[in-house]
């Protein structure tokens, strides 16, 4: 059993939480800023300066809410910061509120003006060493905020992309194996009424008992293959490990397909000269079996070839009829779905009638 694939630790824990948090640190800032203003003034603070350590800090608490306003409010406050505070500029709510904004969207305008507000409150006469290094300082932490929080709004838009991605890639795939049972279960089933129904009609025609008994023996086996193939499919669909799966068909199963052909009453030739691997034994098989189907229902054929030749540039499989309604065969999903198969494999599918009479089916699969 798969274990579940988990979001990262700090993803999952509550916004609750996370406001708890902010609003502890509004309350601690706030009550340090306060009690700067109160000590560090060389006069006693007015009105202003309290204003401005509770608009710096308070709004904190709701950063996460309303990053944009937060950080305008926090912004304006730190015009007032430089009368207590060493170096005379904010350097904790001012970045945090950058930060949050940063990641929620492109804030380049807001990293200007945070800088703005954070020079002026260090900037003075004399431009001495001390005041370029506080400068320095500054333009850094709120450089550090606005980046870092560019680097978690990309990384979260690249996450979500990947998502999507994923979801779409899902969804194809789901819609492409829907195609592919639909296909293998066309072959099948199609395949084998077809065959059953002429057998049917033909043993309402049959004069003796043994041709009876061969014709419905012949019914019997084509039916119980459609079982087992049938089978094998639904399986694919089951996950709690309790289907049947039997083996695809192949090569080996392609005399049983053309004996049950020729029990139809088709004069069936088959002739095999190449040995493939397993990926293309089974599109092998379908393209005659499809082929097949068609001639049996269509052609008005007497007599049918299967042909599987590897030759120098791959492998030729080869289905053609001498029927006399080869300009009229339909084109329907059969032949489309092997199609399908055989540009799977990089190959080359033609089907049509032939000059004189008949019908060809013809694919060419690299090896």
């Amino acid at each position: 059993m798969r274990e579940q694939i988990r979001p990262p630790l700090l993803s999952r824990v509550p916004t609750w939480a996370w406001v708890t948090v902010d609003v502890g640190i509004a309350a601690f800032l706030a009550a340090a800023f306060v009690g700067l203003a109160t000590t560090r003034n060389d006069v006693p603070p007015d009105l202003l300066d309290y204003a401005a350590a509770l608009a710096t800090s308070l709004p904190i608490a709701v950063r996460r809410f309303w990053p944009r306003v937060v950080f305008v409010i926090v912004l304006i406050g730190g015009l007032g910061m430089r009368e207590f505070l060493l170096p005379h500029a904010d350097l904790l709510c001012l970045p945090l509120a950058l930060y949050t904004l940063a990641t929620r969207r492109s804030a380049v305008v807001a990293l200007l003006a945070a800088a703005a507000v954070g020079a002026q409150g260090v900037v003075e006469s004399p431009f001495t060493g001390i005041v370029r290094e506080r400068l320095g300082l500054v333009l850094a932490i709120l450089v550090a905020a606005w980046a870092v929080g560019t680097a978690v709004r990309q990384r979260r838009l690249y996450t979500e992309r990947l998502a999507v991605h994923a979801e779409e890639r899902v969804r194809a795939e789901a819609a492409e194996e829907r195609l592919r049972i639909a296909r293998e279960l066309h072959d099948v089933i199609g395949h084998s009424l077809s065959t059953i129904a002429v057998q049917a009609g033909v043993a309402g025609h049959v004069g003796t008992a043994e041709q009876m008994s061969r014709t419905l023996a012949s019914i019997e086996e084509t039916s119980r293959s459609a079982l087992r193939e049938t089978r094998r499919l639904l399986g694919v669909l089951r996950d709690d490990g309790e289907a049947e799966f039997a083996p695809a068909p192949g090569l080996a199963d392609l005399a049983a397909l053309v004996e049950r052909t020729r029990a139809a009453g088709l004069e069936a030739e088959l002739a095999i000269d190449a040995e493939v691997g397993e990926e293309l034994e089974l599109t092998v098989y379908r393209i005659v079996q499809e082929a097949l189907t068609n001639v049996l229902k269509h052609a008005g054929a007497r007599h049918v070839r299967v042909r599987v030749e590897r030759q120098r540039d791959g492998l030729v499989v080869e289905v053609t009829d001498d029927g006399t309604r080869g300009q009229e065969r339909p084109y329907g999903h059969g032949l489309t779905g092997l199609r399908e198969r055989v540009r799977a494999f990089g190959g080359q599918f033609e089907a049509g009638a032939r000059p004189l009479r008949g019908f060809r089916v013809k694919a060419r699969l690299p090896l």
